[in-house]
């Protein structure tokens, strides 16, 4: 919605939207929906942002830097990444690195920060045990690019086939979305522990430690499941973001790869936790088509250095070979339907 009013309502969202995301959203997620958190605070960021340029009286193209600034805040505060959450509004919501852009969106997504590690918490998003990376270890990270590219472009293809579904049945469109969560809890009831259930980030630290003992076969099925549940909850028409469960599916591809490979080759691939880790970047940036926010974000919520190159190198193959596959990405897609 935020990319759809600045390629075509000249950057202006309604001051309602703001309002409306925080409580759907809220119920969404509240009641267990498989959605994250990002998409409408990016959403209702954006809103301020345009509202307040509205009010203002500011040109079209000072309305687009606020909405930029609203997004990269939103971001910022969510996953305590001011870097990431600058890049991504440059990179995702923009779709342009400029000089005139880039000083109000890094002083937003700053700002943003602060104001979120003083309310909520300065440490990052997730615990990394000191992982180690050796050049040997290559060609699984290519290999992983490659899976990830798969599943993102699976990922996208599924959440608009149930979109599609949804919107040929000639219902309410609460019934839609009440239904599209029956779905989701009919899934989640596959697993014992619900995790496919709200964004995922709790099972997301289990994924990238140490000691990652989940059976090849439980992966499996909650990378299948996490898909559907994401396809239900979205796909009806509920409110909620796409970059947790991106993650979360990441981190599921990740710890397949590591963990196959830690059975063939232990003295290799010595952490299939670290391959969750590259993963989370893979799949997202697969099916965002944004490699520099998903290496940066991962890193920043990671605060781990050392996988920074298998990280670029899965993340750029896992953009290029989904684009190859299907160019349109899981934000630019609906808004080329419509």
């Amino acid at each position: 919605e935020v990319m759809e009013s600045l390629a075509l309502h000249g950057a202006r969202i309604r001051p309602r939207v703001a309002a409306i995301k925080v409580l759907a959203s809220s119920l969404t997620i509240g009641t267990g929906g498989s959605a994250g958190r990002e998409g409408p605070i990016v959403q209702v960021g954006s809103a301020l942002g345009s509202t307040l340029g509205q009010l203002l009286h500011f040109s079209v193209e000072r309305i687009r830097i606020l909405v930029a600034c609203g997004a990269a805040a939103g971001i910022s505060a969510t996953f305590n990444a001011p870097i990431a959450g600058a890049i991504f509004a440059l990179e995702v919501i923009l779709g342009k690195f400029t000089v005139s852009y880039f000083g109000a969106v890094v002083i937003s997504s700053v700002a943003a920060s602060v104001v979120g590690r003083a309310y909520l918490s300065d440490r990052p998003a997730f615990t990394v045990p000191a992982y180690s990376f050796q050049i040997k270890e290559l060609p699984l990270y290519v290999l992983l690019g490659v899976v990830s590219a798969i599943v993102a472009v699976l990922f996208i293809r599924s959440l608009y086939f149930m979109e599609e579904k949804f919107d040929e049945w000639r219902l309410n469109a609460g019934l839609k979305a009440g239904l599209g969560m029956l779905l989701t809890l009919a899934v989640a009831l596959l697993l014992p522990g619900r995790e496919v259930l709200g964004p995922g980030l709790e099972f997301i630290g289990e994924a990238i430690a140490e000691d990652l003992n989940l059976s090849l076969g439980l992966l499996s099925l909650l990378l299948v499941t996490k898909m559907l549940a994401t396809a239900f909850t979205l796909g009806s028409g509920n409110s909620g973001g796409v970059f947790a469960p991106g993650l979360f599916m990441g981190a599921i591809v990740g710890g397949m790869v590591g963990s196959v490979a830690h059975s063939i080759w232990p003295d290799v691939a010595v952490n299939p936790g670290a391959y969750a880790i590259v993963g989370m970047a893979a799949v997202f940036s697969g099916a965002a088509r944004a490699p520099i926010t998903a290496v940066l974000i991962v890193f920043e919520m990671s605060n781990d250095y050392k996988l920074i190159l298998p990280l670029m190198l899965a993340t750029v193959l896992s953009t290029l070979l989904a684009e190859s596959m299907f160019p349109e990405s899981i934000y630019t897609l609906k808004l080329k339907l419509k």
